[in-house]
């Protein structure tokens, strides 16, 4: 269920208890101060603040506090015409309530010979005459009596509605200087003060801005009135110009105004607050639960870092509507402190926005190898980013090292150190980006500008096959068939089929399943897991695991068979790992269950999701380090095309000396050795050169030896003469390292 605050777009402030930015006690402040200026005399006074500031807000709370305060014989009155789109004249809005006003006041004095003569005539008390003869001399036309009564915001103004058409000028008319002397003493003997509000005056056109000017100036200048309008000064200044054709409309407003107060700007905190607020109330209606700690402080973050430069409430509402409208469509797609930090720069910062859009398209495609960035191209895109982030200055977020906690590649920036784009990041951070959705990922980027992928979405029924195929058991093979057959064929977009079933395989729609159908599915990865990564490099040689969210989608499945049957899916995973035919799938799974749970790698604590028991899992990864070490499997490796990813996978699992035993043995022989280094090369990309495989020694100094030693071995093998082609390809990707 949605609250009421959720639901809230753009609206105003009307009731003390909505009030979540202190108007409140603005506006019993400020109401105190209207009435101490006293009844005597007429009074101007202007509540300044740029659009969104929550002018209309203190206003309502304004008119409650004035209420709440009011003098006797004191009225308070709303005027604003243009907003119902009304042809009325501001005068005549004005006017036929103070006429309805005086007319009750001077009847409640009358004698009851003179009241019942009155009703029989269906007239208006003289003075209320009066002031109707005075809006029709001077109001620019006559409001039809039907369009008038949509005017009522005064107490029993309805005879002088009535009265308004059938007004008419006496042959000897007075004068419209001589009506306004008579009703101006007529209201002072009345005892009568009135007090008028006018709103949203920064938003009329300049003729209309020239109306009011006209009515607070000359028109209704009347002793006991008190005018409060509500503005943008520079806004309505621009306007005074073009209506009037002054040079300084600010100069011109200092005319009419006679006390300014200008709308406090809520602090920087309250306004940071607010978002995180609206963010995390979103996140736990949508989901149903409340945000953990690393979600939690990664909003946080966001809020601090970027909410920063928020400005209005306004601001701050709109964020969240994004949000709002947003996120629940997409949220097994992105993470929400990331799409709080994109419309946030969308708000304040709408050019970063474009520029991050712009950033990761092209990233994408040097990603996929489909294209590269030219120098000049980088050039001009780090000169702009360099601009957008100018606007932040001197707040943290000025900083471009400070972005690439959303945006990936980005380094430099600080101090005299230009910014560069495109950078070379690990696996184990792509990997991260990939099973968190983030921003940053090059499986989930798209989801953050797109909304959704409808050209790509395949119906309910399909996966209903799917899992029909998975349930079956005996059908395996049919299942294999189907999914790794997706591999080949792509969607509208130039992400295969495969990839796009993974993308919709999230929580509520694997929690509909049973554990069967959730085993069978499971079993499809540890059994064909490996086919599906040679799939992939055949279709693209410099295709990484990491651009697949596999490791998410098989954490799903496994937890809604331990939700069900706990036992029965650590007995389960237990034969998968053991028996499973996909073992480089395998180990890298497995080491992201140890990395997930803490008992490997260095994720902060909030970035740990541990929903299975920890001595459990280390011993089930204990068991599937005696099948990875053996030689079985070991003696595989030499065939695979890399080694980088599964080292450390192997590792995590078997620990350095393994690994360092293996080496050592391995790389007996010279041409062993060198074909070794080959195999641990790592994938780069280079927005002007393309993909590249490039060899950093260091890297690999804990199982290898120190880099001094390797290098001196190199330069033995190349005096002798031997294998040059091989020393001459070590040596290429040697220079390539740009670590």
């Amino acid at each position: 269920m949605t609250s009421n605050k959720a639901m809230r777009l753009d609206q105003s402030v009307t009731r003390y208890e909505q009030d979540r930015y202190g108007f409140r006690h603005v506006a019993t402040q400020l109401a105190k101060s209207i009435q101490a200026i006293g009844r005597e005399g007429s009074a101007v006074i202007g509540i300044e603040g740029v659009w969104g500031s929550g002018k209309t807000s203190l206003l309502n709370l304004l008119r409650s506090a004035l209420d709440e305060q009011m003098e006797d014989n004191t009225f308070v009155l709303n005027v604003s015409p243009w907003l119902d789109g009304s042809e009325t004249s501001l005068v005549e809005s004005l006017l036929i309530p103070v006429a309805g006003i005086i007319a009750e006041e001077e009847e409640k004095r009358m004698s009851e010979e003179s009241l019942r003569q009155l009703k029989r005539r269906k007239g208006l008390t003289a003075t209320a005459d009066k002031v109707l003869r005075y809006a029709q001399a001077t109001a620019r036309h006559l409001v039809p009596v039907a369009e008038a009564a949509a005017l009522v915001g005064a107490p029993n103004a309805g005879k002088a509605l009535k009265a308004l058409a059938s007004v008419q000028l006496s042959e000897k008319a007075q004068s419209s200087s001589e009506l306004r002397s008579q009703i101006a003493n007529k209201i002072a003997e009345l005892d009568l003060s009135f007090i008028i509000l006018l709103d949203d005056l920064d938003r009329l056109e300049p003729a209309q801005a020239i109306e009011v000017i006209r009515l607070v100036k000359s028109v209704a200048d009347f002793p006991r009135f008190r005018y409060i309008l509500c503005y943008d000064k520079a806004v309505l200044a621009q306007a005074i110009c073009r209506g009037l054709g002054v040079d300084d409309g600010r100069l011109y407003l200092q005319k009419i105004v006679q006390i300014a107060f200008s709308l406090p700007r809520p602090e920087s905190f309250v306004l940071r607050r607010e978002l995180l607020e609206g963010a995390i109330e979103l996140y736990s209606s949508v989901n149903g639960a409340s945000p953990d700690t690393g979600l939690l402080s990664d909003l946080e973050q966001v809020a601090d870092i970027y909410g920063s430069t928020l400005k209005t409430p306004r601001e701050v509402q709109l964020v969240l509507n994004a949000l709002r409208f947003h996120y629940s469509g997409i949220r097994d797609y992105v993470y929400l402190p990331d799409l709080c930090f994109l419309h946030l720069l969308r708000i304040t910062n709408p050019g970063l926005c474009d520029w991050v859009e712009e950033y990761l398209t092209e990233r994408s495609i040097v990603e996929s190898g489909d294209g590269r960035v030219s120098k000049e191209e980088q050039e001009t895109l780090s000169k702009s980013l360099a601009e957008h982030l100018s606007h932040y200055f001197p707040l943290q977020a000025h900083s471009a090292y400070l972005l690439t906690n959303w945006v990936p590649g980005l380094s430099g920036g600080i101090g005299n150190h230009p910014i560069t784009l495109f950078g070379e990041l690990s696996d184990i951070e792509k990997g991260l980006m990939t099973t968190q959705r983030r921003l940053g990922s090059q499986a989930y980027w798209r989801y953050y500008f797109a909304f959704s992928s409808p050209q790509n979405i395949l119906p309910p029924e399909y996966f209903d096959k799917i899992f029909g195929l998975a349930s079956a058991g005996k059908k395996q093979t049919e299942l294999s068939d189907e999914l790794l057959g997706r591999i080949n064929g792509k969607g509208i977009s130039s992400r295969t089929w495969f990839e796009h079933i993974l993308s919709q395989l999230t929580t509520p729609v694997i929690s509909q399943r049973s554990a069967s159908e959730c085993q069978g599915l499971l079993e499809f990865f540890f059994h064909y897991g490996d086919e599906m990564i040679d799939r992939y490099l055949a279709l693209n040689s410099w295709f990484s695991l990491y651009e697949l969210d596999t490791n998410s989608v098989a954490d799903r499945l496994l937890q809604r068979m331990y939700e069900t049957e706990p036992e029965h899916a650590l007995e389960t995973l237990r034969k998968l790992l053991l028996g499973g035919r996909a073992w480089r799938w395998i180990a890298e799974y497995c080491r992201h269950l140890l990395w997930q749970h803490g008992l490997r790698g260095n994720l902060a604590p909030g970035e740990l999701e541990q929903w299975l028991p920890p001595d459990r899992l280390k011993g089930l990864c204990e068991e599937l380090a005696r099948r990875l070490n053996s030689p079985a499997t070991t003696s595989q490796l030499p065939s695979m095309s890399s080694l980088t990813s599964y080292i450390w996978a192997w590792c995590d699992i078997s620990g350095v000396e393994v690994i360092r035993e293996w080496m050592k043995t391995r790389s007996k022989r010279d041409e062993d050795f060198l074909q070794l280094l080959l195999l641990l090369r790592y994938k780069g990309i280079s927005s002007a050169t393309g993909r590249y495989q490039a060899l950093q020694l260091s890297q690999f100094s804990e199982f290898f030896g120190e880099e001094q030693n390797l290098r001196e071995r190199l330069e033995g093998i190349e005096k002798e003469g031997k294998y040059p082609e091989l020393i001459n390809e070590v040596n290429d990707s040697l220079k390539k390292n740009r670590f």
